[in-house]
């Protein structure tokens, strides 16, 4: 490939010819940064389609994936990494489309849990198989690739101290 075919190829070509410090690492960020936002962009138009934002998908795949389909709102923001406002206001969103529902926790009365009604378990499963459709944002990548990438950015993760 030719390097002005490919712009982060471009780049580090540019950056060692300068001597700047850790060319391999600063490509490796102008990839994933350029790849996530090629990826979001083309998993925001899917969602869209489907009348849900990228976080509240993740909200109701999150609640899909829950014992009882419901957790804790205090529990989502930290899954998400999302500030509580942020999940308040998701929650309002998917609340009055009917696709969750507010619960007091059955033992702890200050707790208030979020719980996916059966239409939202419904439009979670459509959305992701819409975004399977579309390989999630990875359009070609074999299941081999995708486990290699996901073990490699686990160790970007983990080296930077996400433990989760």
């Amino acid at each position: 490939m030719a390097e002005d075919s490919d712009a982060i190829g471009w780049m580090r070509a540019r950056w060692e010819a300068r001597g700047a410090p850790a060319p391999a690492q600063f490509a490796a960020l102008f990839s994933v940064m350029r790849a996530a936002a090629l990826m979001t962009e083309e998993v925001d138009r899917v969602l869209k389609e489907q009348g849900l934002t990228r976080t509240g998908y993740m909200v109701m795949i999150t609640l899909q994936a829950s014992d009882g389909a419901s957790r804790p709102l205090g529990q989502l923001s930290k899954r998400l990494l999302v500030h509580p406002t942020t999940v308040t206001m998701v929650i309002d969103q998917l609340e009055n489309a009917g696709l969750v529902a507010r619960r007091p926790h059955p033992t702890d009365r200050r707790t208030v849990l979020a719980e996916l009604t059966p239409e939202g378990d419904e439009t979670a499963t459509r959305a992701s198989k819409a975004l399977a459709a579309v390989g999630f944002g990875l359009p070609g990548v074999d299941d081999a690739t995708a486990d290699r990438i996901t073990a490699d950015l686990r160790a970007v993760r983990r080296g930077l101290g996400d433990t989760k």
